[in-house]
């Protein structure tokens, strides 16, 4: 039982079941239809999606609709690329050896200061070589080429995090996979990746949109072609059993499932909130509000 004018409410892991008593608990203390309820929570757990969906500032989920998620979003982009993507000056002397093309040997030793000849090359290439795969990419290349390989080292069919293999390094740790002549096409690509920075986030932004609701959504997780990822049903919203279908076409990432979880249990710890406020309000007791049947059903929520 609460103390006088006090109500504490508990941190909970509910299910769907426990999250739909939430909703009728909540209607009979605030009042307003079971259908605009739905909606509105609904809409609600698209906002918190975008704090519990990747990026976040760091390792810790619920702080991703801030500026730092999104600058965090966009560091890991550029470090990933950079992870395949190396730009000739600063690629190591095996994989130069490796691409067997004395053109880019000459190249390499050009940004070195370095004279050239062939009977150089072929003691460099017995010197270095290893056997291993590299690719190359000149001069004048479009942001598909970086996009082909960049997204076959990519899980989730090229949208996902970088596989295994790519976070290893190519042969030796933290060697790349490709070599760039100009490490301006490589920022060019990075920057093109980076403005899709927030795309899990953005479906949810438009979901709620398609309920008819307004929510919170930082302008950098507001990208226009999320729209077609967006999961937005309502089926009865005037009926006694009103059913609102919320999600987002790319949420199966690796990862989302618990997030999406994690942002459940948020939704009703925040109804159990509004509900302990309007009880505060009121004046009632916790026990009160548990004997006329207004929050039985989860009463576990409160202290």
């Amino acid at each position: 039982m609460a103390s006088q004018g006090k109500i504490n409410v508990k941190t909970l892991s509910v299910d769907s079941s426990m999250l739909q008593k939430h909703l009728y608990a909540y209607q009979k203390v605030l009042g307003g239809t079971i259908g605009q309820i739905c909606k509105r929570q609904a809409a609600l757990f698209c906002q918190d999606m975008i704090s519990y969906s990747r990026p976040f500032s760091g390792s810790s989920p619920g702080d991703g609709a801030t500026t730092s998620a999104q600058e965090h979003g966009e560091q890991n982009v550029k470090n990933s690329i950079y992870k395949i993507f190396r730009p000739i000056d600063k690629a190591g002397p095996n994989s130069i050896a490796d691409l067997g093309d004395y053109n880019i040997f000459k190249m390499w030793m050009r940004e070195k200061g370095s004279r050239v000849s062939k009977r150089k090359w072929q003691k460099f290439q017995t010197k270095y070589a290893r056997g291993n795969t590299y690719k190359f990419i000149d001069k004048g290349s479009s942001n598909f080429a970086f996009e082909e390989i960049h997204s076959a080292m990519r899980t989730d069919n090229g949208h996902g995090s970088l596989k295994s293999v790519a976070r290893r390094g190519n042969g030796k740790k933290n060697e790349p996979f490709v070599i760039v002549r100009d490490d301006a096409q490589i920022q060019k690509y990075v920057k093109y990746k980076q403005r899709n920075v927030g795309m899990l986030k953005s479906a949810y932004w438009f979901a709620a949109i398609g309920l008819g609701e307004k929510i919170k959504c930082p302008a950098w997780a507001k990208k226009p072609q999320s729209s077609r990822n967006a999961i937005s049903i309502k089926t009865g919203e005037n009926t006694a059993k009103p059913e609102f279908t919320v999600g987002n076409t790319i949420g199966g990432k690796a990862g989302n499932d618990n997030f999406v979880r994690v942002a459940i249990n948020h939704r009703a710890y925040s109804m159990r909130v509004q509900m302990a406020q309007r009880l505060m309000k009121e004046k009632q007791k916790l026990w009160q509000a548990c004997a006329d049947g207004r929050i039985t059903v989860i009463a576990q929520g409160f202290e």
